[in-house]
């Protein structure tokens, strides 16, 4: 009986892409309670548990900066960038970042590169997608009628320039709030969203949209794009209430956001300096892409619906999207199924879904908050065929 157990975890995990096995992904899950606490008071006892799993973040996150940029730019950026941003984080935000930096933070001086960390350093690092910028990221999702269970299955894959030092510090950070709790998929010491989702099954990825706008100069008041979407799941549980709360502000990068909850899957399209729209599987989309495909959404970096300019011509990895988009009422998807797509190799004209600087690949299942987690190797080498593990019991 054991034996033919053993055969058929086997048979799902290579049909399916799926690690059913009993252990999580290799990724550290550092867990805070945040309960009646201050801002102050959680960014010190991450501080403390950080630095207990990553005795040497500091000098991983510096050695990141200075491959990042050079020393000029960074000082360009701090001087006419990060304070207008930085001011608009909401407060308790600030303090647990800076409450992080009072373990962190040894140095007043902005050199990088010489292995300990100041303060403008450890924000510039919280900052990077808002003053900085990264990009090369996707998305898909399935749900209705043409989901085996008829929820959500989103998958998503996050593909960031890294380093061996960034790639070291990988984790999930938990926060338990009273009532509500964050899931926070990244890197440690990370108090920003790029990857999240809640208690409530809201699931939430920021996609770099570039459109050729230079950043505003002088600087203007602006949201940090990877804030409000923390604060997104914080306080919301479904994509309606979570893109009213993102798509009101100012933010200095165009951007997508990738967003499903237990009933849907859809992308805020923000443009900068306008009100975000909501695309949902059947919105019209820009005359010269196509996308026909009922209960199913994908997501590139670029804004895809009908009245906006062909501000980019990379679209292989929309087409091959949109050629694996093959289910129906008939032929559902299943989470191994999304997670095919989302470690899809094949090229299509140049590129292809799942690349070479693929930090992260997951898919999450809203209803049961289930997620499937791939993090790239420290080496940055992927090996031959990649597998998503569950990572179980993040939600308690």
């Amino acid at each position: 009986m054991k034996q033919l157990v053993k055969i058929i975890v086997f048979m799902t995990v290579c049909i399916l892409g799926i690690s059913v096995l009993p252990w999580a992904a290799s990724v550290p899950v550092i867990r805070v309670d945040a309960k009646n606490k201050t801002g102050k008071d959680i960014g010190v006892e991450l501080g403390r548990l950080i630095i207990d799993r990553f005795p040497d973040i500091a000098k991983s996150v510096d050695s990141y900066l200075e491959s990042y940029s050079s020393q000029d730019r960074f000082n360009y950026i701090v001087r006419r960038r990060l304070d207008a941003v930085r001011s608009s984080v909401d407060r308790r935000y600030r303090d647990e970042v800076d409450g992080m930096a009072s373990l962190l933070v040894s140095s007043d001086r902005n050199k990088i590169g010489d292995g300990v960390l100041s303060s403008d350093e450890f924000w510039f690092f919280q900052l990077i997608p808002d003053i900085g910028r990264e990009s090369s990221c996707s998305g898909f999702g399935v749900f209705g009628e043409c989901s085996a269970s008829g929820g959500p299955i989103v998958g998503r894959n996050m593909d960031w320039f890294t380093t061996e030092a960034l790639r070291g510090i990988q984790a999930i950070t938990v926060y338990e709030y009273e009532k509500n709790v964050l899931v926070n998929i990244g890197f440690a010491g990370y108090a920003a969203v790029v990857t999240g989702f809640n208690n409530r099954g809201l699931f939430a990825a920021h996609l770099d949209s570039p459109m050729g706008l230079p950043y505003p100069d002088p600087p203007q008041r602006m949201h940090s794009a990877v804030f409000e979407i923390r604060k997104a799941l914080e306080t919301e549980g479904s994509i309606s209430r979570a893109a009213s709360l993102m798509r009101r502000q100012r933010y200095p990068f165009s951007h997508n956001v990738l967003l499903a909850d237990t009933r849907d899957v859809q992308v805020l399209e923000q443009v900068r300096g306008e009100p975000g729209r909501l695309r949902s599987a059947y919105s019209p989309v820009r005359i010269d892409i196509s996308w026909d495909k009922p209960c199913q959404i994908a997501v590139v970096n670029f804004f895809a619906l009908r009245g906006y300019w062909n501000h980019v011509t990379e679209t292989c990895r929309w087409r091959r999207f949109e050629v694996l988009a093959v289910f129906d009422r008939y032929h559902k998807a299943y989470p191994g199924d999304v997670m095919k797509i989302m470690l899809d190799t094949k090229t299509v004209c140049y590129d292809s879904i799942f690349r070479d600087r693929t930090v992260q690949s997951m898919v999450f299942t809203p209803e049961d908050r289930k997620l499937y987690l791939y993090t790239v190797p420290v080496s940055g080498v992927h090996p031959p065929n990649p597998v998503m593990e569950e990572v179980k019991d993040l939600i308690p």
